[in-house]
């Protein structure tokens, strides 16, 4: 139907959600199903001497499961490091050992106490850099250094020495937790086929299934595993959390089971952002062009890799900013320490490194008396240009108009007329990529049905997560169909019904399964009346030069240039957010709406990592394990919000679009941190901010 695409429509599930009828994975209870505890560590780094579960031989109500019920006791996407439960070593605080299942919640947390674990411990790790060092305990055999990413481009030392200004220092940034609003949580159950059938909150159904197939031996066509609407994921939810728990104990007693995480459990044990250590280093010319940019990034994965080769990579291709650098050098460690894996989390890894690099720029700008925005239009990457580790600008880059829209907006022009004293404005840039990156598979296939009435069945394999992606994918279909959104139904993340499409991540689900779902509508079409189904695929492009390794260097980046404006109070070092404004350069947009509620999420949670949000550690125990501790923005914390959308089209992409559902959380830091630097002149190089020594 002509003129959906571009329209602010409703969002489709909107209406189920309101109401309390959408079902959640902590929703679903079965009869005569098992309430599932596990059993973790209460050590952070420890070789395990003894697991007692004999209490169990007597009961007739309760079964106890450890590694040595698991066929294959290991997982992970990248690096298959992690044992589904902890056997001969633990590496971190809360660590699974055993999986206890009973008839009632409380029953099983009452039997949980009758494991008993001797542990002999070991000296924690605690920092990246500390990890590597000469005599540092050994978290994996091979060593703690998990991955080393080196790059060169041009001669850094020379452009160094012939560059007017060049600013060096050092930054890090905490472990956060994803804090979605539904814990981790799902159901099993055989069906009456006996399919095991997981129904839980995942970003990725088909690797789950996958890996319940190989941990347990099962054929992967007895496995079922399907998405039901998702409290939120972040990139938190992209791995094991319950499914394998759920599977082992479903498979073994043929049972329903459930598991719920506590959210002490979740913040404790769960998946987290990577703390890091940046180490930055910028030269620059009188005018203000960047000359060279030298930077070592230190990562922090955990005890376990999870996606943090993945993420570190990201890091590296983002480190330099969204500018045309001619000399590069980055090194990019990721290393293990005795914390919860950290994996993807909105931005993956790109907040860390736009922290650094985009603090240095804006006291690149003070220095060399230019406005910042002037600064990065300057150096700002352009259509044609070269990215910093030197992969071609062949899809839109529109952020040199967003920086232009943000210098014109009402908040930055303010900005020159402003005398309070205690008011401050800051800015910042930043990008991230597309798709899954060079040499990793990412496809996407879809089916469509001519269904009476004039209805059409759309099936298609990734997640919603929250991110509104079912209503894009309406509005895509509609458009092209050109029938109204009521006509159009989705069914999507079930692998009893739809195709593989990839995981729900890396800001590439709306561009690469509406690509296949347009080839999908076209293959339809082409049969005229004769068919009632089509089936459409897509596979996401890549840059041809260079290769620099799995996943590196994307083709695609979606672009933003945002400012802020707070107030503080030096005397309590109290600070309070007033107004953001963000320029986004997403391609053509779908649905207005959606993007302005995309950009101010992610503008929340990077309000949360600049002022609040923190994990830190006692040997190896998190300090925070509630949120009476560990704190997040409210709506009191939060400012005004202003988007704007540069008007740009993506070839390349269904009906012009790019992904947009991380981009807003990667420059907001720095933009916060520069606004609290016209007021307090003094060097935030850590997040969170602190108070005490704005104070001091």
């Amino acid at each position: 139907m002509p003129g959906v695409v571009g329209t602010s429509i409703p969002r489709v599930d909107a209406k189920s959600k309101v109401t309390g009828e959408a079902l959640y994975a902590s929703d679903y209870y079965l009869p005569g199903m098992l309430h599932l505890k596990l059993v973790r560590s209460t050590q952070a780094h420890a070789k395990i001497s003894k697991i007692d579960i004999g209490a169990f031989t007597n009961l007739q109500d309760a079964y106890c499961f450890t590694a040595k019920d698991i066929e294959v006791n290991n997982f992970g996407q990248i690096v298959k490091d992690q044992p589904v439960l902890a056997e001969e070593r633990v590496r971190f605080f809360g660590e699974p050992i055993a999986v206890v299942a009973a008839k009632t919640s409380t029953l099983a947390s009452e039997y949980a106490q009758l494991v008993h674990i001797d542990y002999e411990t070991v000296d924690v790790v605690k920092e990246p850099e500390e990890a590597i060092q000469a005599g540092s305990p050994l978290i994996h055999g091979q060593g703690n250094l998990l991955q080393h990413i080196p790059f060169y481009k041009g001669d850094t030392e020379r452009a160094f020495a012939g560059s007017h200004l060049t600013l060096e220092d050092t930054f890090t940034v905490p472990v956060v937790d994803h804090l979605y609003l539904e814990p981790e949580s799902g159901v099993s159950f055989l069906d009456e086929n006996g399919v095991l059938n997981i129904i839980a909150g995942t970003q990725n159904p088909f690797y789950d299934q996958q890996e319940i197939a190989r941990c347990l031996d099962i054929p992967q066509e007895k496995i079922r595993v399907r998405t039901p609407n998702i409290g939120g994921g972040f990139g938190g939810k992209d791995g094991n959390t319950v499914q394998l728990f759920l599977a082992l104990v479903t498979w073994k007693t043929g049972l329903p089971a459930r598991l719920v995480f506590t959210r002490e459990e979740s913040l404790m044990a769960s998946y987290k952002r990577h703390a890091a250590k940046v180490k930055v280093r910028l030269g620059f010319t009188k005018e203000g062009l960047i000359t060279a940019y030298q930077g070592k990034v230190y990562y922090d994965t955990g005890a376990y890799a999870a996606l943090g080769p993945a993420v570190v990579g990201l890091g590296v291709e983002h480190a330099a900013g969204p500018y045309v650098i001619p000399n590069v050098q980055i090194d990019g460690y990721l290393c293990y320490t005795n914390k919860p894996p950290a994996s993807a989390m909105r931005g993956f890894g790109a907040p860390q490194t736009a922290f650094a690099t985009e603090t240095l720029l804006n006291r690149a700008a003070k220095q060399l008396q230019l406005d910042p925005v002037q600064l990065r239009i300057k150096n700002a990457l352009y259509k044609g240009a070269e990215g910093s580790l030197g992969q071609p600008m062949n899809h839109s880059v529109g952020l040199r108009e967003a920086l232009q829209i943000l210098e014109k907006s009402d908040l930055w022009q303010e900005r020159l007329y402003n005398e309070e004293p205690n008011i401050g404005y800051g800015m910042a840039a930043g990008f991230l990529s597309c798709g899954m990156g060079k040499g990793i598979k990412d496809t996407a296939k879809v089916e469509i049905e001519r269904l009476p009435g004039g209805f059409y069945e759309i099936k298609i394999g990734t997640v919603e997560i929250g991110q509104g992606s079912t209503t894009a994918f309406v509005q895509l279909a509609a458009q092209a169909l050109g029938v109204s959104p009521e006509k159009i139904q989705i069914v999507m993340g079930d692998t009893g019904l739809t195709h593989d499409s990839g995981s729900t991540a890396a800001s590439r689900t709306t561009y690469i399964s509406g690509n296949a779902l347009l080839a999908a509508v076209a293959d339809l079409q082409r049969q005229a009346e004769t068919g009632q189904k089509g089936i459409g695929e897509a596979v996401f492009p890549e840059v041809s030069q260079p290769d620099l390794g799995i996943g590196l260097p994307h083709c695609m980046y979606t672009f933003i240039a945002q400012a802020a404006k707070v107030k503080v109070n030096p005397l309590t070092g109290e600070v309070q957010l007033l107004q953001v404004f963000a320029v986004t350069e997403a391609g053509q947009i779908i649905n207005p709406m959606a993007l302005e509620g995309q950009i101010q999420g992610g503008v929340a949670m990077g309000v949360g990592y600049t002022l609040l949000e923190q994990m830190d550690f006692t040997h190896g125990v998190p300090n925070q394990t509630n949120l009476s501790t560990y704190l997040i923005p409210t709506s009191l914390d939060l400012a005004d919000m202003e988007t704007a959308t540069v008007n740009e089209y993506e070839d390349s992409g269904p009906m012009g679009l790019k992904g947009a559902a991380e981009v807003g959380t990667v420059a907001i830091a720095p933009a916060i941190t520069a606004a609290i630097n016209e007021v307090v002149d003094i060097s935030i190089n850590e997040l969170p901010v602190s108070r005490e020594r704005i104070a001091q």
